[in-house]
């Protein structure tokens, strides 16, 4: 399983502003150095926690259905399911979404089909692409141990 981000975050959870004020800085040299520190703690944490803080569109790739009828998503919360294709050989072709069911909320997020009901991939790596939207929501949408998290590191 391999996952991309195709949309970044339009914000961040700490503010250079908030960072600043939580240690006690003045001034605007040091701003855009500030703004870098807390994307880089933002990052990181989502890598730690699997956790997207900020809403960001992603896509997952497998090589194969499992036989279990269900996939349990390396990052979440997952807010919505986009767009699932499956390469057959001449490019992606659509999955209709009404045959998935998606947990979004669960720990791990989790979809699930009917096994054997969906094409097998022409290809041998990353022949299914999976896209969903994942986060929390906007900056005050981000639970507070997780603001204060970015903030300590």
């Amino acid at each position: 399983m391999s996952l991309y981000r195709i949309d970044p975050p339009a914000a961040e959870p700490v503010t250079p502003a908030d960072l600043k004020a939580f240690l006690r800085l003045d001034g605007t040299e040091e701003d855009a150095l500030i703004a870098s520190v807390a994307m880089a703690a933002r990052a990181h944490l989502e890598a730690l926690t699997q956790k997207v803080f900020i809403t960001q569109r992603w896509r997952i790739t497998r090589d194969s259905w499992p036989a279990s009828g269900r996939i349990a998503l390396p990052i979440g919360p997952v807010t919505s399911l986009d767009r699932v294709t499956v390469d057959s050989g001449d490019g992606p072709e659509d999955i209709a979404l009404a045959g998935l069911t998606l947990d979004g909320l669960g720990q791990p997020p989790r979809l699930a089909f009917r096994p054997r009901s969906l094409p097998v991939p022409a290809v041998p790596l990353g022949g299914i692409a999976i896209e969903v939207t994942a986060g929390f929501g906007g900056p005050d949408d981000v639970p507070a141990p997780l603001v204060q998290a970015v903030r300590l590191l």
